[in-house]
């Protein structure tokens, strides 16, 4: 198998041969120094001729998987090539000229990478909270976690490459000034989320920062990482903030190209360090074709790499949530009711695995509009998913998601709504399939009682029938029925029937 990754400053491949017990053994491992960040971050968009030298390198790289006889590859781009004005003709080119498809990642897309790297590193602290932090070229992808458990997970536009052609002129002191006044002001917006969190421990991904780091005195060197305390790491950071180039790179031993990246670096790490109040830093030495490969070792085993990671996405999803003050009860009563529909139905409507998770995602944030206003909140809603980061979630799927919570209530989709206009006919069908779904396992807790004791779920030739567990009178949610079972009865072809069952009662409540 090969990854390739096109960075903010390099292209780099990994070749890895795949055991039977699922191990990897590297074979080659390369990396050439092309400056993509400067174009896209100073410019714009990437130069021809910068262009023409990606071609060329990724048509050398072609030759070699085909030597190797590579029977599986992934190549990806993250935000210097995202960002990038002529994007698409670059995923053309590169189409045609090396017979490769780029994949772009987006930055949750870079968090769950980011994630499967760290993997081994997070099981061996299980019980405490970790702060991980990936600092990119591009962008800056953190995720606060208890063990492997994630629990709030976001992206920074906030990387070594777009920070130093950002700020390009001026003299060394002025550069640095002007630098860590607006790492600061990024950093410091999340200062009070940290807070709440006694985070314990904080793992580095960024492979400048490791080599400039891994010989200073203070390390305590192991394997495959280095830690160093807080306090004497931010000594050296402060007293490299002044220094020339070719001082910084004397002491840190790196060369002329990659020093000057390091004091954007070095701020980030410097500010994080600061608002996480972490005791020590572990600089470690993964990166994010570590995560690629590991994903492609999970599909090679049969395994959805999406799915593998569900759990983490759901807590992203929770944490949205808990910030806009969502009623927990609730989303978790139409979720069980929703995944009970889906399993139902899933081969009636032709669905998977992944719109499952797509489901239960908008089952949790379905009603998260209301923190702006009861009314229209599925409006709200809608908006606050599209903007809002869940780790693992790329920008179409949120888009998905976004739009399967705006017709959660009585609008039925039509060409009327632009944003469902815009999606591609096929996910027009899933967001129909999905919010008919969502609209009746909302309504079966419409009053928010949690009165529904228990689903059962018969599909018969002739009727969709609903068995509910339940003391109360069913006039609430049979009230609102017509209005919010419509659209499912359209999907499916079948009018939904209710049907009232008492709670089943354990012998020992009955004495």
């Amino acid at each position: 198998m090969a990854g390739v990754d096109i960075g903010s400053t390099a292209v780099r491949m990994r070749l890895a041969e795949f055991a039977p017990d699922a191990s990897l053994k590297l074979l080659e491992e390369l990396s050439h120094p092309i400056a993509t960040g400067a174009d896209t971050f100073r410019h714009g968009y990437i130069l021809p001729d910068t262009l023409n030298s990606i071609c060329v390198l990724l048509t050398n790289y072609r030759r070699l998987l085909d030597d190797y006889r590579v029977e599986h590859r992934r190549a990806v781009a993250s935000s210097s090539i995202r960002d990038a004005a002529n994007c698409e003709i670059l995923i053309d080119r590169i189409r045609h000229y090396c017979g490769l498809e780029l994949e772009i990642l987006d930055a949750v897309e870079e968090s769950r990478l980011a994630y499967q790297a760290l993997l081994p590193w997070l099981r061996q602290h299980q019980g405490s909270y970790s702060l991980a932090l990936n600092i990119g070229g591009g962008s800056t992808e953190l995720m606060i976690l208890r063990g492997e458990d994630l629990q709030l997970g976001g992206s920074k536009r906030l990387g070594t490459s777009r920070l130093f052609h950002t700020v390009a002129r001026g003299g060394n002191q002025l550069r640095a000034e002007i630098l860590k006044s607006m790492t600061a002001n990024i950093v410091n917006t999340t200062r009070d989320v940290y807070q709440e969190y006694s985070i314990a421990r904080f793992f580095l991904i960024n492979r400048f920062l490791y080599r400039a780091f891994r010989d200073v005195p203070e390390a305590e060197r192991h394997e495959n990482d280095f830690v160093i305390p807080a306090e004497p790491l931010r000594g050296h950071l402060r007293q490299a903030y002044w220094q020339s180039p070719l001082e910084l790179g004397r002491v840190f031993n790196v060369g002329l190209a990659e020093v000057e990246l390091l004091i954007p670096a070095m701020l980030i790490l410097d500010n994080f360090i600061e608002v996480s109040e972490a005791h020590d830093i572990t600089f470690t030495n993964t990166e994010m074709l570590t995560g690629l490969l590991s994903e492609m070792t999970m599909t090679i085993l049969g395994e959805n790499p999406l799915m593998s990671f569900r759990r983490q996405m759901v807590r992203s999803a929770r944490a949205v949530g808990e910030r806009y003050f969502y009623n927990r009860s609730h989303a978790r009563a139409v979720t069980e009711f929703s995944l009970g529909l889906f399993d139902a139905l899933r081969n009636l409507l032709d669905l998977d695995d992944k719109d499952r998770l797509l489901l239960e995602l908008t089952a949790v944030l379905h009603d998260i509009g209301k923190y702006v206003s009861d009314h229209q909140h599925h409006r709200h809603g809608s908006y606050l998913i599209k903007w809002s980061d869940i780790v693992g979630l790329n920008e179409r799927d949120r888009i998905l998601v976004s739009q399967i919570a705006f017709f959660h209530r009585k609008e039925t989709p039509s060409e009327e709504h632009p944003e469902y206009l815009a999606l591609a006919p096929g996910d027009r069908i899933r967001v129909s399939k999905l919010a008919g779904i969502l609209r009746l396992a909302d309504v079966l807790d419409r009053g928010h009682q949690q009165d529904v004791k228990g689903l059962r779920v018969d599909l018969a030739p002739d009727k969709l029938l609903l068995h509910l567990q339940i003391e109360v009178d069913l006039g609430l949610i049979l009230n609102t029925l017509p209005k919010k079972a419509n659209l499912l009865e359209q999907v499916i072809g079948l009018p939904i029937v209710l049907r009232r069952e008492m709670p089943k009662i354990h012998p020992k409540n009955a004495l």
